[in-house]
C-alpha cells in the first residue's frame, strides 16, 4: 500500500490530500472512536490508519510510537473538557472560580470520560495522570493559562504575590492528585469542592472560607 491517502470518511474533503493537520486529526478521531468500542489493547496502529482511511505509514509520520499518538489524545480530551468550562460559568466569573471549576471538572469528569476511562482500565492506573503530568506542551498550556488568570485577577481573589508559574505546577499536582484517586471520594463535584475549599484555596486565594470537615462519614473507611 501507498502512502497517499486510500479512501475518505466521515466528510473529509476528497481530492488531492488533506492537509496535515487535517490528516492528524482524522487519526485522533479514529483512535478515540476504537479506543471506546474496541477497547485500548485491540486497537492497533494498522486498525487507526485503515478507520482513518490512511496507511499505516502515514500515521507514523505524525506520531513515530503509539504512545505519542495516546499523549496527543488525552491531552486533546483534557482541553475539550477545560474549554467547556467557559460555558458553564457566569461571564463575570473571578479567576478563582474558573480555576476551581477547573479541578471539579478534572475529577468528576475527565475521570469518567469513556475515552480515559478506556485507557485506565486496560492499562497501569497511573497511564493517563502521568502522561498528563509529563506532558510539556501541558506544562506550557497551563502557564500560559495561569498568567492570564493573575493579570486579569490583578490582586482581588489571587494570593498577592503569587507567580503563574507556581500556580500552574500546583494546579498540575492537584490534578494528578486527583485523577489518580487519592483523594477519598473526589469523583463527587460536593466532596472535591469541600476539599478544595479547605485545602487548595488557603494556598492560592487571598480570602477562603474557614476549615470545616470534608468527608462525610464512610468515606475513609475503605
Amino acid at each position: 500500500m501507498g502512502e497517499e491517502p486510500v479512501r475518505r470518511r466521515r466528510g473529509r474533503p476528497s481530492g488531492g490530500g488533506a492537509a496535515a493537520e487535517d490528516q492528524r486529526e482524522a487519526f485522533l478521531d479514529a483512535a478515540e472512536q476504537l479506543f471506546v468500542s474496541r477497547g485500548y489493547r485491540a486497537t492497533t496502529i494498522e486498525v487507526i490508519a485503515r478507520e482513518a482511511g490512511y496507511s499505516r505509514g502515514s500515521v507514523y509520520r505524525h506520531f513515530p510510537t503509539r504512545d505519542s499518538l495516546v499523549e496527543a489524545l488525552i491531552q486533546r480530551t483534557t482541553r475539550r473538557h477545560m474549554l467547556g468550562i467557559l460555558d458553564r460559568l457566569p461571564k463575570d466569573a473571578k479567576p478563582l472560580d474558573v480555576i476551581t471549576e477547573s479541578l471539579v471538572i478534572v475529577a468528576s469528569e475527565l475521570n469518567r470520560d469513556p475515552l480515559v476511562r478506556s485507557i485506565s482500565d486496560q492499562t497501569d492506573e497511573r497511564t493517563v495522570a502521568m502522561m498528563l503530568a509529563n506532558n510539556a506542551e501541558l506544562h506550557r498550556l497551563v502557564e500560559t493559562w495561569m498568567s492570564a488568570m493573575v493579570e486579569a485577577d490583578a490582586g482581588a481573589t489571587l494570593r498577592p504575590g503569587l507567580r503563574a508559574k507556581d500556580l500552574g505546577l500546583f494546579l498540575i499536582a492537584t490534578s494528578m492528585s486527583l485523577l489518580l484517586g487519592v483523594i477519598p471520594g473526589s469523583e463527587d463535584p460536593a466532596t472535591t469542592r469541600r476539599y478544595l475549599d479547605v485545602f487548595f484555596l488557603p494556598a492560592v486565594a487571598a480570602q477562603f472560607p474557614p476549615a470545616s470537615p470534608v468527608f462525610t462519614t464512610g468515606e475513609t473507611s475503605e
